[in-house]
C-alpha cells in the first residue's frame, strides 16, 4: 500500500495560526493590522473579493473594500464561505477584484504556486495583498531562536518583502504600497504590551523592521492590439519609379510631370 502523502503545510497551520491569534499577542496585532489594511482597501471597488485564511473569525478583515461580495476560503473544518486548498483553489478564474493573502506564503510549502493560483483568479486589474511576517525583526529573531520546536507561528517561512516584490514583479505586478507594522516585541502579555506601546512611535525611523508586513500590488495586464499594416512594394530605384499618393488616388511622379508639359 502507498505511503499517505502529508497534507500542504498551510491546511495544517490554519487552526494553529487562529488560536494564536486569539492569545493576547494576536489581539494586540489585529488592532494594528485591521486599521492598517482598511487604507489599502478604500480604493478597492468591484464585484467580489476573495480572503485566503480565516485567521480572526470575529472580524471582517475585508470591510472597507468597495466589493459587492466578500468571500472567505479556509481549510476544511474551518468556519469559512468555501473550503479548499491554496494550491489549488476552487474558483473560476478571472472573477476577482481582490485577492488577500493572510499569512498564506509564510505557511505554503509552494508559494510560488500559491501565487500563481491568486493570479488565475483575479481579474485583469485585480489586486493581491499579501500580510506575512517580516524575518528582519523581533518576529524574526523569535522564529530563527523557536522555529525547531514546530509551533506556529515561529515555525513558518518568513519571506521578506523584497523577496515577494521579486516573485510578483515575474508576474507582471506591480508593487503599489509596502509597509510594515507592530514594533514591540513578540510577547504574549497584555501589560508588557501596553507599557511597550510608545516603541510603535519608532514606525516613522524604522518602520521597516515592524514585526507584520503589508504589501499590495496590482495585477499589470495589458492587452495587445494588432494594427494592419501596409507594405509598399520594392521598387529598383527611387526617384523614377517612385509614387506619389493623393488620398485614393496612385499616380506616376514621372506621368504627373509629363501631363505638365506644355503642348508644342
Amino acid at each position: 500500500m502507498a505511503e499517505a502523502r502529508n497534507p500542504p503545510e498551510w491546511l495544517e497551520a490554519q487552526q494553529p495560526l487562529a488560536q494564536w491569534y486569539a492569545s493576547g499577542l494576536g489581539q494586540s496585532i489585529l488592532g494594528d493590522l485591521q486599521q492598517r489594511l482598511s487604507h489599502c482597501l478604500s480604493d478597492i471597488f468591484g464585484y467580489q473579493g476573495l480572503q485566503i485564511g480565516n485567521l480572526a473569525p470575529e472580524r471582517d478583515m475585508l470591510d472597507r473594500a468597495g466589493l459587492h461580495r466578500r468571500i472567505i476560503l479556509d481549510a476544511p473544518g474551518r468556519p469559512a464561505d468555501i473550503h479548499g486548498d491554496v494550491l489549488n483553489l476552487p474558483i473560476a478564474s478571472d472573477t476577482m477584484k481582490l485577492v488577500l493573502f493572510f499569512h498564506t506564503l509564510d505557511f505554503c510549502a509552494k508559494p510560488h504556486q500559491a501565487l500563481r493560483e491568486a493570479d488565475r483568479v483575479l481579474t485583469d486589474d485585480g489586486q493581491l495583498i499579501v500580510v506575512g511576517f517580516n524575518p528582519y525583526s523581533a518576529f524574526g529573531l523569535r522564529h530563527l531562536a523557536t522555529g525547531w520546536r514546530r509551533r506556529e507561528p515561529w515555525c513558518g517561512h518568513f519571506y521578506s518583502q523584497s523577496r515577494v516584490s521579486e516573485w510578483l514583479s515575474v508576474l507582471d505586478y506591480g508593487v503599489l504600497h509596502s509597509e510594515s507594522l507592530f514594533m514591540r516585541p513578540p510577547v504574549d502579555s497584555h501589560r508588557i504590551l501596553w507599557k511597550l506601546r510608545r516603541l510603535e512611535k519608532l514606525q516613522r525611523r524604522i518602520g521597516s523592521m515592524g514585526g507584520l508586513y503589508i504589501l499590495q500590488a496590482r495585477k499589470q495586464t495589458l492587452p495587445m492590439t494588432m494594427q494592419r499594416q501596409v507594405w509598399l512594394p520594392k521598387r529598383a530605384t527611387l526617384g523614377v519609379n517612385q509614387m506619389a499618393h493623393s488620398g485614393k488616388r496612385v499616380v506616376s511622379i514621372d506621368a504627373a510631370r509629363q501631363s505638365n508639359k506644355p503642348k508644342s
